[in-house]
């Protein structure tokens, strides 16, 4: 395990942690299968600058232009929350996340060739529900996996977080356990709540903890590898199913903005409660 340099508030507690590995020049350089083996090992990429990031200041501008038009008094047009708001809801936006700008950022060509090359799969699909988040001072989410949310269809199911601006450990970072995913220490954890299901919300009904310092009461604390960063618009993460991640407390005060995208394998079977999935236009 790598030695934290970070002190990160997760959730309701405080982990060490370290920051993440930066796997960009792995794809820039066309070692893909590299890139894979990273991925497998790790349960996360980190790609620098994936996006061009003109592209998503566009959509960061146009969520924020509408979230002030739609609720006025939850932020300043540059994303400064006001004190005190909370909850703002942009899950049910769906409306937001389908809006142009955004759709060219959150179904961006790239990530369509980007989830074919790491699938290795001549054509993939999106679920046309996105987890579109506006996270205020003091929200979270909790330590989960993704399968939880999304097990019921094809194992080959990817995330592709996307920040949405500029989003410092400060304002609510990713948080990834490092090899949760593969780990024997982890088994437990797998074999019980890994294997529930629950519903789409993608809220704290599917959390195994509001604190991530939970998980080495549980688990051996050598077996606990945290890591985090800051993310610069156009970075984005690819998860796999079953990593063990959260999203560090937001004690900033800026509006974090992100969504989770979900990609898989057009050929295998989809999720059913899940109805609407793209593919590249």
């Amino acid at each position: 395990m790598a030695k934290g340099s970070l002190c990160i508030k997760a959730g309701n507690g405080k982990v060490s942690a370290a920051q993440m590995i930066d796997s960009s020049a792995l794809l820039q350089s066309g070692q893909v299968e590299a890139a894979q083996q990273r991925l497998a090992k790790d349960g996360y990429l980190l790609l620098r600058g994936y996006l061009p990031t003109a592209r998503v200041s566009e959509a960061r501008a146009h969520l924020l232009k509408e979230l002030c038009k739609w609720k006025p008094h939850s932020c300043t047009p540059e994303g400064t929350g006001v004190a005190g708001v909370r909850d703002l809801g942009m899950l049910q936006r769906q409306d937001l996340a389908a809006a142009t700008s955004v759709q060219h950022v959150l179904e961006a060509p790239e990530l369509f060739h980007l989830m074919e090359d790491l699938l290795q799969v001549p054509d993939v699909i999106t679920t046309g529900y996105k987890w579109l988040r506006a996270v205020c001072k003091g929200e979270f989410t909790g330590v989960h996996t993704d399968k939880v949310f999304l097990g019921r269809g094809s194992p080959r199911v990817l995330t592709a977080w996307v920040p949405l601006g500029q989003v410092n450990i400060e304002d609510g970072a990713m948080m990834v356990c490092r090899g949760s995913h593969r780990m024997r220490s982890f088994a437990k954890l797998k074999a019980g709540y890994g294997q529930t299901q629950v519903g789409k919300d993608g809220t704290q009904s599917g959390w195994y903890s509001d604190n991530g310092a939970d998980l080495a009461h549980m688990i051996s604390p050598h077996a606990i590898d945290w890591r985090s960063t800051d993310f610069q618009p156009g970075d984005i993460l690819v998860l796999g199913m079953e990593v063990v991640h959260m999203t560090a407390c937001n004690v900033s005060g800026q509006i974090r903005l992100s969504c989770d995208t979900r990609w898989q394998p057009a050929e295998d079977a989809r999720d059913p409660r899940l109805s609407v999935w793209h593919t590249i236009s």
